[in-house]
């Protein structure tokens, strides 16, 4: 989990605005007593191309394990993820954050499928597929 106590030191030396600095302290005191297992995701690989909430494939994942969390944007750098289990926070750490990242093997790279690469699609995909597919059966 994120030590909140160093992400407010840091929010405190930052912002120039003390009472904005105090607000945001606050709000990550009260964040963390409805979401006790938080992570700050402000270098993660989560965020939409406007930098303003969660990618949908996130999103996606996240209601696909169905676990109870909540996004917190603050500002427009900062964003922490809540969780109420530890495990769904492990979870998502292990999935979002960059933590297993592929390690490029030595020679051609192993392909599952020689035209390509994945087998399914994606779940933010799905309803898109459906469609294209609905409409070929109309044709």
């Amino acid at each position: 989990m994120t030590d909140l106590n160093s992400l407010k030191e840091v929010i405190a030396q930052t912002w120039r605005d003390e009472e904005m600095a105090s607000a945001a302290c606050y709000g990550i005191d009260a964040y963390a007593k409805r979401w006790p297992f938080v992570y700050a995701v402000n270098d993660w690989d989560v965020w939409d191309d406007r930098q303003t909430g969660l990618k949908p494939e996130v999103v996606a994942w996240l209601k696909q394990h169905g676990y109870p969390c909540d996004f917190y944007h603050l500002l427009s750098a900062w964003g922490l993820v809540g969780f109420k289990n530890p495990k769904a926070a492990s979870h998502f750490k292990l999935r979002w954050s960059g933590v297993l990242k592929a390690v490029p093997s030595s020679g051609e790279a192993w392909n599952p499928h020689p035209h390509n690469s994945s087998f399914a699609p994606a779940p933010h995909e799905e309803p898109a597929l459906q469609a294209r597919n609905a409409q070929r059966a109309l044709r």
